[in-house]
C-alpha cells in the first residue's frame, strides 16, 4: 500500500472536540495539565526491528533512567498482575503504555495480549503504544481493536540522507536493509502509519531526538510535514549521549544538544506544531507521575508473595501425571502457585491443537492468546510452532516434568519461588557503579 493509495482509500474519522479533550486530559505525556495523573509502562516487548545509533537496550539494569532500559522483562500475565498491584498503590494511574524496551509492534503478540489483559481489569484505563512506526500500518487494526487511542511515533527525519546517519539497519520483509534504502523504507512506513492512525481517529504524538550536526537543521521541515499530516503534538527530545551507555553515538563522541539549541529547535518547530516541553525521557518500565517515578522495587518487596505467584497450565490425560502432548490436549488443568500455597483453579476447555498424530503439523493455525494468562505451561511434548507462539506471548513451556506427578512438579516450582531473589532497588547511576 502506498501513501497515495491510502489517502484515496481511507476517509477520516473525525474526533469531536469533547472526545479529544477527554483523551488529552488524563494523559500526562499529551498535556501538562495531566501531571496529576500517573502512568505506567509495561516492558513486554524486548525485540526491535530497527537499530538506532542513540539506543542500547538493556533488560536487567536498575541503575539507568532513560528509554530502552528495564529491570525485568514481563510476560502478558506478569504485566497484568503488575498493573493490578500498581493500581492498588497508585489509584491515580490512568495510562498504561507499552514502549519497549524494543518496539511494541515488533512484538505484536505479547503487546496485544498485554493490552487486552489490562482492558479486562480496567476498561476505563487509557491504553498507549510508542513505536518507531515501521510496522504500524500492519498492526493498526489490531491496536484499534484492543482499544488503543493514544499513539507515539518516533520520527527523527523525513530525509533518507539524514536517516542513514541515524539508523544502521532496518529489518523489513524478512530482509536487513542498510544505508539510504533502509532509511527511506523506514520514513515511508512511518508517514504511511502516521496518516493511517490519524485518519482512524487516534491521538498521535511524534517524538524526535535532536542530534546536533545530524538532524538539528532539519527540524523545521520535519515539523511542517508533521503539522500537514495532522499530528496532535510534537516532542523534541535531547540526545542522551553518554559513552557509559554503550550507544554508537555515545562511543563516537557525538555531543548532546545544549539547552539553547533545544529551545531554539522547539521554538522553530512550534511555528508548525504544538510542542511538548515536559518530557522526562522515561524508562520502558516507568511507574508513577512524570518526574516522580515510584520505586517499583519497593512496591514489589511489600507484595513479595503476590509478586511471586505463578499461573501454571498442565496438559494431562490422567489428571495425575504430566503425560500429554500439547497438541493433543483438549483441556488444561489450572493452578495458582505461590510461596505459601498451591491452589487448583477452574480448568480450561481447549480445542485440540493438532489432529493427534505423534508429529503435530506445524502449519496448524490457532489463537493461543487464551493461554497468555499463564506464566508456564507443563506438558510432555510440544511442536515447534506452538512453542514459538507461546514464547512470543511470554509464556514459558516446560517439558522437563514429562511423566512426573503433577503435585511433585508444582512443589518443585513452588520451591523455586521461595528461593527467588528479590528485585534490586533502583538507584541513580553514577560513574563506576554499573557493571
Amino acid at each position: 500500500m502506498t501513501l497515495q493509495h491510502l489517502r484515496q482509500s481511507q476517509t477520516k474519522q473525525p474526533v469531536s472536540a469533547e472526545a479529544q479533550a477527554a483523551l488529552v486530559a488524563k494523559h500526562p505525556c499529551f498535556s501538562k495539565e495531566g501531571h496529576r495523573y500517573a502512568r505506567m509502562h509495561l516492558p513486554v516487548a524486548p525485540a526491535c526491528n530497527i537499530q538506532c545509533n542513540y539506543c542500547n537496550r538493556k533488560f536487567d539494569c536498575s541503575n539507568e533512567t532513560r528509554p530502552g532500559v528495564v529491570s525485568k522483562l514481563l510476560s502478558p500475565a506478569m504485566a497484568a498482575r503488575r498493573f493490578e498491584k500498581v493500581k492498588q498503590h497508585v489509584p491515580e494511574t490512568q495510562v498504561v503504555g507499552i514502549a519497549g524496551p524494543g518496539d511494541p509492534l515488533a512484538n505484536p503478540k505479547a503487546t496485544l495480549a498485554s493490552l487486552k489483559a489490562i482492558s479486562k481489569i480496567d476498561e476505563d484505563v487509557h491504553l498507549c503504544v510508542s513505536t518507531n512506526g515501521l510496522a504500524l500500518v500492519d498492526q493498526l487494526d489490531a491496536l484499534l481493536a484492543a482499544g488503543v487511542k493514544h499513539l507515539t511515533i518516533t520520527i527523527n527525519c523525513i530525509d533518507a540522507d539524514i536517516g542513514q546517519k541515524i539508523y544502521p539497519w532496518v529489518y523489513f520483509n524478512q530482509q536487513r536493509l542498510r544505508g539510504r534504502k533502509a532509511a527511506q523504507t523506514l520514513i515511508d512506513r512511518q508517514l504511511l502509519g502516521l496518516e493511517a492512525a490519524i485518519k482512524a481517529g487516534m491521538l498521535v504524538k511524534v517524538n524526535t531526538v535532536l542530534i546536533p550536526g545530524i538532524n538539528d537543521f532539519h527540524i523545521d521541515s520535519l515539523a511542517k510535514e508533521l503539522g500537514r499530516f495532522g499530528a496532535f503534538i510534537h516532542n523534541i527530545m535531547p540526545l542522551i549521549s553518554d559513552p557509559a551507555h554503550g550507544t554508537y553515538f555515545g562511543l563516537m563522541g557525538q555531543r548532546e544538544p545544549s539547552k539553547r539549541e533545544l529551545d531554539l529547535a522547539r521554538q522553530s518547530a512550534g511555528q508548525s506544531m504544538a510542542q511538548m516541553t515536559h518530557c522526562q525521557q522515561c524508562r520502558a518500565d516507568a511507574v508513577g507521575k512524570l518526574g516522580q517515578d515510584i520505586d517499583l522495587a519497593a512496591i514489589e518487596q511489600d507484595n513479595a508473595v503476590a509478586d511471586s505467584t505463578l499461573r501454571v497450565a498442565v496438559a494431562t490425560s490422567s489428571n495425575q501425571l504430566i503425560d500429554q502432548h500439547f497438541g493433543h490436549a483438549t483441556q488444561f488443568l489450572s493452578y495458582l502457585v505461590s510461596a505459601e500455597s498451591i491452589e487448583q483453579q477452574r480448568s480450561i476447555d481447549w480445542q485440540q491443537y493438532c489432529s493427534g498424530s505423534d508429529q503435530c503439523a506445524d502449519d496448524k493455525q490457532q489463537d493461543l492468546n487464551q493461554l497468555s494468562q499463564f506464566n508456564t505451561v507443563l506438558c510432555s511434548r510440544i511442536g515447534h510452532t506452538p512453542l514459538q507462539e507461546l514464547s512470543d506471548l511470554g509464556v514459558e513451556v516446560n517439558t522437563k516434568y514429562a511423566l512426573r506427578e503433577i503435585k511433585e512438579a508444582l512443589l518443585e516450582i513452588q520451591q523455586s519461588l521461595i528461593n527467588q531473589v528479590k528485585p534490586a532497588k533502583r538507584t541513580v547511576c553514577n560513574a563506576g557503579e554499573c557493571s
